[in-house]
């Protein structure tokens, strides 16, 4: 990788007057990759909620949430997991109608056998099978209501996660997000 320089030569009128004058730039920060950190999920699915409510998206819903007393932590990336988040609460909320939207946070255990897991269920949901089968599709390639659903697969799949969305007998959907586990925390 090549050295950055710190300086930036003048190219305006202001470098006429004052010639082979160079100011300093302002220094740039290496960046290694991809921000995977240990991040609480929970605290993210607060703030996500209170988002939603905020701008006005979650129209009429409720939103019904269950989430553990202490931190669930995930390795993976707070802004990802926060689009997936917005994505599926979104998704809940267009396809509830006026029903209720659960979302219930599940803490890795101590041994790393369980991952980090969330659920988004809409009991009211109503998709066909064909429509389900679309998730797994590109979101280029699925209309515009289950997109927001194929982004979050792509957006979870590309942190080390899975998505599964299940329906119901007659109604209802269900989707089951497994996060990376943050390591074993016995050990």
């Amino acid at each position: 990788m090549s050295a950055a320089h710190n300086t930036v030569e003048r190219t305006s009128g202001e470098a006429e007057r004052s010639a082979n004058r160079v100011a300093p730039a302002p220094l740039l920060e290496l960046v290694d990759g991809p921000d995977f950190h240990r991040v609480d999920v929970s605290a993210l699915v607060i703030e996500s909620v209170k988002l939603l409510e905020a701008k006005k998206r979650i129209r009429g819903n409720q939103v019904k949430l269950e989430l553990p007393g202490e931190a669930v932590l995930a390795r993976t990336g707070q802004r990802r997991t926060r689009q997936v988040l917005l994505l599926l609460l979104a998704h809940a909320a267009d396809c509830a109608g006026e029903g209720e939207v659960r979302l219930t946070l599940a803490p890795p255990d101590d041994f790393g056998d369980e991952p980090p897991r969330f659920q988004v269920v809409t009991p009211d949901a109503r998709l066909s099978e064909r429509e389900l089968r679309s998730v797994f599709l590109s979101p280029m390639l699925v209309g515009a209501t289950h997109r927001r659903l194929a982004r979050a697969r792509e957006l979870v799949e590309s942190v080390g996660g899975s998505l599964t969305a299940e329906r119901g007998a007659e109604a209802g959907l269900t989707v089951t997000v497994e996060l990376p586990a943050p390591g074993m925390a016995s050990w």
